[in-house]
Formats: structure tokens, C-alpha cells, sequence
């Protein structure tokens, strides 16, 4: 964007930037570390059967959907699976 004050003739340029570059940074490794953690967190529970675990990959999969708009069909697909397998999974008993 930049301002003129006469044609032909320009004054200042002015640039916008709306996030530090340490924020961005911080976000683009955030967001596909968060889709991997939920991922691995569902199948970990699924593997050993515990129900916490799969449904704590769930949760952060739903969560990862409204922040990762490009795969948020399919993160909403698997957060969705986990769930509905979470469900599948007997509950554990406590031996003493």
C-alpha cells in the first residue's frame, strides 16, 4: 500500500504486518505438531485399548479443526473416528 500526495510522486510506503515472526514461527509449528500429538495420542489408545487416551486425541483433533482450515474435513473426520471408537473400547478394571 502506498500514499501519494501528487501524481507521479511518492511519499511514504507504508507496510502492514499483523503477526511478529516469532508468533508466525511459533504457529506454523505448532499447528502440525498439535494434528501429529492428537494422532499419535488416538492410536496409542486404540494399540493398549484405554479410552482416555483415545478420547484426549479426539479432543485435540476437534480442536486442531477450527485452527487448520485447509485438512479440516479430515481432522474433523478422525477426531469424529476416535470418538466413535472411544465408545468401541471396554472400560478398564481396576485390579487391587
Amino acid at each position: 500500500m502506498e500514499r501519494f500526495t501528487r501524481a507521479e510522486r511518492p511519499v511514504q510506503s507504508i507496510t502492514m504486518q499483523g503477526e511478529s515472526k516469532l508468533r508466525s514461527a511459533t504457529m506454523c509449528a505448532l499447528m502440525p505438531g498439535g494434528v501429529l500429538l492428537s494422532a499419535v495420542l488416538g492410536m496409542i489408545g486404540l494399540a493398549i485399548s484405554r479410552r482416555r487416551l483415545i478420547l484426549a486425541g479426539a479432543f485435540l483433533m476437534l480442536a486442531e479443526t477450527l485452527v487448520v482450515f485447509t485438512i479440516a474435513p479430515l481432522t474433523l473426520i478422525a477426531g469424529l473416528g476416535f470418538l466413535f471408537l472411544a465408545q468401541r473400547v471396554p472400560h478398564a478394571q481396576v485390579q487391587l
